[in-house]
């Protein structure tokens, strides 16, 4: 990847970091006027929608450098995204709470596991230079499992918590 689209990417994802940071900020706003139980917190449903997005601008160049080496690496990345499918599916289930559609917020319970699966993004775009130049087949193939399973959770996670959110805010309004 070149310098200028490595640029470029850093802009978008400065972007979308600040604009989910207003959104955050909003979130936190309508927590406190909310009745809300301890652990729960109000954010709005377009960070949810952001949350792959973000993902696949952190680790999406690392991701397409790992399978597009070879079949080996593809498979992996279908096996380590599998597992990231049910995982996402039980993290929205303990997540989710309810709908706020005046607010087009969603109340969650607060997962220390979010924060992890955060953090590891992170992580995996400050060495993303060093990954490309990965030499050990296994750490390759370790890694590549990893950022599709990381990825997989995310989109999982948030096409189940879409999904609960359209449900009760059309009951709702029927």
């Amino acid at each position: 990847m070149s310098n200028s689209s490595n640029t470029g990417g850093s802009y978008v994802v400065l972007a979308l970091l600040i604009f989910m940071t207003i959104l955050g900020r909003r979130g936190m706003r309508q927590s406190k006027s909310a009745n809300l139980n301890k652990g729960e917190r109000q954010r709005p449903i377009l960070i949810t929608w952001l949350d792959p997005v973000l993902a696949l601008f952190f680790v999406g160049s690392v991701l397409w450098g790992l399978i597009s080496r070879d079949v080996g690496h593809l498979l992996i990345a279908i096996v380590g995204g599998s597992a990231g499918i049910p995982l996402g599916v039980a993290r929205a289930r303990t997540m989710y709470v309810r709908a706020v559609k005046p607010d087009k917020s969603v109340v969650f319970r607060r997962s220390p596991l979010e924060y992890g699966l955060l953090s590891l993004l992170f992580v995996l775009r400050i060495v993303e230079g060093s990954i490309a130049k990965l030499h050990s087949e296994v750490a390759t193939y370790a890694l590549t499992a990893l950022i599709a399973f990381a990825v997989v959770e995310s989109v999982a996670r948030t096409l189940d918590i879409g999904v609960r959110y359209h449900r009760e805010t059309r009951l709702a309004t029927s």
